[in-house]
């Protein structure tokens, strides 16, 4: 994986892999029991004490946080993991990371401001802009609480 051309085209393969789980787990009798519960609520919004949904919470600051643990080539494998589950990962996207050698990332920091590039019913989509390539960054509001699902290096522009 020394090359960037195959780093990317892994990335690109393990983000078809995700896509490809993730159409499946969106079928209708399909969805895993551990998921908490996405519907009872429109747009991914839980209801507050006065029966009014909740404000959805802005999704810049976790897409922000995750990109800074993720582009971070110079820590260890173990130092990586600690700021990558603090940045809330979904669980099929740490199975995804579980083989990465951080060394391997082609960032080592955010750069400019983060924009949503889409956000309707609990998704989000946001770009954060690196020293290396402007990531993508899929996200699922759970439970009022953003949960990164995705990730695509390289994904703008």
């Amino acid at each position: 994986m020394r090359s960037p051309f195959r780093f990317f085209s892994v990335a690109v393969g393990i983000v078809f892999v995700i896509w490809l789980i993730a159409q499946w787990s969106d079928a209708p009798d399909t969805e895993p029991a551990s998921q908490p519960d996405r519907g009872a609520a429109s747009a991914g919004q839980s209801p507050s004490p006065t029966g009014s949904p909740a404000p959805v919470p802005d999704p810049l600051p976790l897409a922000t946080k995750f990109v800074t643990a993720w582009a971070r080539p110079d820590l260890t494998t173990e130092q990586w993991w600690e700021g990558i589950n603090a940045a809330r990962p979904d669980e099929s996207l740490a199975q995804a990371l579980g083989t990465t050698d951080p060394a391997t990332v082609p960032a080592t920091k955010v750069v400019g401001t983060p924009k949503v590039l889409e956000q309707a019913d609990g998704e989000a989509r946001v770009e954060v802009a690196t020293d290396g390539p402007t990531v993508i960054v899929y996200m699922t509001l759970v439970d009022n609480v953003w949960y990164v699902s995705n990730i695509l290096p390289g994904g703008g522009g």
